[in-house]
């Protein structure tokens, strides 16, 4: 067990999945405090920066030094961004990161596609790819964001007609799930425009025996892999992943 108590900030997005989550490490009984940044409301950001910021902002106060920023899957990328925000004396040196993935105009494109099928809407690549614009994904993720999300509603509230619904039910159903693909969607554009080519200190991947070599570029100055024997779902509740991080939580802090 770790002599003091230091403290990771976490990005393990929230939700119902049959995947273990960070908290099933069960740090608190090794002497890690950990803080969960992706809480609701979730920032509706479109750009690595100020999701970071927005996350930080809500961070509690006065909750002293950050050891570490441990991320989960998508999130990785903005693991970057709020340890580069956190950058200075008090500042994490040590990334954590549990089977990361990069984020793609093609999983934006995905999401979407999966999105609209929840409604019974079978849109095909091509009017998908159309939405999904690269072009806007590149220079005007916000606009990207909203346009698809006014489409998703515009979608849903027909569905929920098509259902015998009426149409201030049809809105207001409408409305919450768009709201909550607005929440996701947002978190998947943000982490496509992080940075990650610039950190310059410790990265330490924990991947399961079917994560994808190559899945996740990032830059670092010291760069560690650890496999663990066990399907995706299982990572996060395997002793093997949490030995990893307190081991390298407990290097930063001697």
């Amino acid at each position: 067990m770790l002599t003091e108590e230091p403290l990771l900030l976490t990005l393990d997005y929230p939700g119902y999945r049959k995947e273990a989550r960070i908290t099933d490490l069960g740090l608190a009984d090794h002497g890690v405090r950990s803080v969960e940044l992706l809480r609701r409301p979730l920032p509706r950001a479109a750009t690595g920066p100020a999701y970071a910021a927005r996350l930080l902002a809500g961070r509690p106060a006065g909750d002293g030094p950050v050891a570490a920023v441990a991320a989960y899957c998508a999130s990785a990328p903005l693991a970057f961004e709020v340890a580069a925000a956190l950058a200075g004396p008090d500042g994490p040196s040590l990334i954590v990161l549990f089977d990361a993935e990069g984020t793609t105009a093609d999983a934006v494109a995905a999401s979407y596609r999966e999105a609209l099928a929840q409604l019974g809407v079978d849109a095909g690549e091509d009017e998908v790819r159309a939405r999904v614009d690269p072009s806007l994904l590149a220079s005007a993720p916000d606009r990207l964001v909203a346009d698809l999300v006014d489409g998703l509603e515009r979608e849903a509230a027909a569905a929920l007609r098509g259902m015998g619904g009426s149409a201030e039910e049809a809105a207001d159903g409408a409305a919450r799930l768009a709201g909550t693909y607005a929440d996701w969607l947002s978190h998947l554009v943000a982490a496509h425009h992080c940075v990650t080519s610039a950190w310059t200190g410790r990265v330490v991947h924990v991947m399961s025996a079917e994560a994808r070599p190559g899945a996740f570029c990032h830059a670092a100055g010291e760069r560690q892999e650890v496999r663990v024997d066990c399907d995706r779902a299982e990572l996060l509740r395997r002793p093997q992943a949490r030995a990893a991080l307190l081991g390298a939580v407990r290097e930063g802090v001697r």
